[in-house]
């Protein structure tokens, strides 16, 4: 049941976070994505699902590996993201960290400063959108 209302939230936040229309369907099992390198983060891989994250809006589900520590942070453009397996500790600056499980959802709008950590044990996958190409600033 757990996986059911995982995959629905996911598929919901996909069709509401999309920017442009679909000519056609686009339906894919768990073993026909294309998970690819994430430059930006050591270890992590990414399947994106549409748009190009180095030109564009996009959306894409992400692993990153058990342990990771990403530093404090930005983005140009706002991120949304829905955690799907394992648990991050996720801070905006200034804020107590929050562990966020599988269902969690964040709102991250341009310019605002936040860190994560993905706790031991297990790799954290989250679904991501952003509003425009995907970046890291740091200060």
């Amino acid at each position: 049941m757990r996986k059911v209302c995982v995959a629905a939230i996911a598929l919901t936040c996909a069709t509401a976070f999309q920017s442009t229309t679909a000519d056609k369907p686009d339906v894919r099992a768990a073993a026909d994505m294309k998970w690819t390198d994430n430059p930006s983060i050591k270890g992590a891989r990414q399947a994106v699902l549409w748009g190009d994250p180095t030109r564009e809006s996009y959306g894409a589900l992400k692993r990153v590996p058990a342990g990771t520590v990403l530093a404090s942070h930005w983005h140009t453009n706002l991120t949304r993201f829905v955690v799907l397996a394992g648990s991050l500790d996720f801070a905006v600056k200034g804020t107590t960290p929050r562990t966020l499980g599988p269902q969690a959802y964040g709102s991250i709008p341009r310019g605002i400063e936040h860190s994560a950590t993905c706790q031991p044990g297990a790799d954290c996958v989250y679904f991501e959108t952003s509003t425009g190409p995907y970046d890291v600033k740091t200060r």
